[in-house]
């Protein structure tokens, strides 16, 4: 399983303790009282001892919240996304200094994310030039408003969230949760740059379901192809895969020729259960495969499902133009 890391640009330390409980913050402000500035070192140990307790905390990505219809007022909350940072006119009241901070998060249904803090308390002098104008950036915050219109977070944190290599003598960075097709070793030699012909994009939205589930287990090496029936969590599900250079267990939900139309949300049930499903299995890749385009909506809801603090996965999406290429290097197209 990866580590995770938080770089704190804002981080509330009453609210974070809070998260945390006596123990973990005793623990940290002891390791703070060692450094030679003590009060400058306290953010960035309590964002550690944070990213440590990550996996117990059951804070859920925001968009799985949404999906899940599983969001109310109180409920802390992770998210991703592309804030807009302004910061406040001058002549507030002395020692406020607030930031406004809007997103935009997209379900299905888009939604503005809003809320502000106050930057005095961010973790360092330095670190309020990267709360400035369009950032992409980590949060965890209260939801103290919810409603059709969008979400009001009140954040405890700020900063950035990284996945590490599970071996601590290494602390490398890992590579994104998402893994493209050209990272699939059973996929090499394979051009994935190149533009698809319009005749094998609509060719590719006639091809039996079925045919396109054998064609993929055959190309990974998987001899074992269930047959689908109504209560599966995926169509396909194999231990054959090489990610990276490394073999993996995946599991693979295919949308064929009975929705060829561009993939929404409401097309993987209601809420987008089908891809819980998919995430409820034991794999280390979850792949999600369409004969059209796969809207961002989708990717979005993929994302938020992989980036479960419990147990963070990768995730593919291969639409239907990379099937398309994929089907022609075996002379199916």
């Amino acid at each position: 399983m990866k580590r995770i890391a938080l770089e704190p640009y804002f981080l509330h330390q009453d609210q974070v303790q809070s998260l945390l409980g006596d123990q973990r913050t005793g623990s940290a402000r002891a390791r703070a009282a060692c450094r030679s500035d003590p009060e400058a070192a306290l953010p960035y140990v309590l964002a550690a001892e944070l990213a440590e307790a990550l996996p117990t905390l059951g804070i859920s990505e925001l968009a799985r919240g949404v999906l899940e219809q599983d969001l109310h007022v109180g409920r802390v909350v992770g998210a991703e996304l592309e804030f807009t940072f302004r910061r406040a006119k001058d002549g507030d009241a002395p020692g406020v200094k607030p930031v406004s901070f809007t997103a935009v998060l997209d379900t299905g249904k888009r939604l503005r994310v809003t809320g502000s803090f106050n930057s005095a308390r961010t973790a360092s002098s330095s670190a309020i030039g990267s709360l400035t104008g369009n950032r992409r950036a980590y949060m965890i915050g209260t939801v103290t408003d919810h409603s059709a219109a969008g979400i009001e977070l009140r954040p405890a944190f700020i900063g950035i969230r990284s996945f590490l290599d599970d071996d601590p003598a290494t602390g490398r960075v890992a590579p994104g949760l998402r893994v493209y097709p050209s990272e699939i070793g059973q996929f090499n030699g394979i051009d994935f740059g190149g533009l698809v012909a319009e005749a094998d994009l609509m060719a590719i939205r006639r091809v039996p379901e079925e045919t396109v589930k054998n064609a993929f287990a055959r190309l990974i090496g998987e001899s074992y192809v269930p047959k689908d029936w109504g209560g599966e969590r995926s169509d396909l599900y194999t231990s054959r895969v090489i990610v990276r250079g490394h073999q993996v267990s995946a599991a693979w939900l295919f949308k064929g020729r009975g929705h060829p139309y561009p993939m929404t949300v409401k097309a993987l049930g209601k809420p987008g259960d089908q891809i819980g499903r998919l995430f409820s299995e034991p794999a280390e890749l979850l792949v999600l495969q369409h004969c059209h385009q796969i809207t961002t909506a989708v990717v979005n809801m993929m994302d938020a499902y992989a980036h479960d603090l419990r147990n963070p996965r990768t995730y593919t999406i291969i639409d239907g133009a990379d099937t398309s290429r994929i089907l022609k290097s075996q002379g199916l197209l």
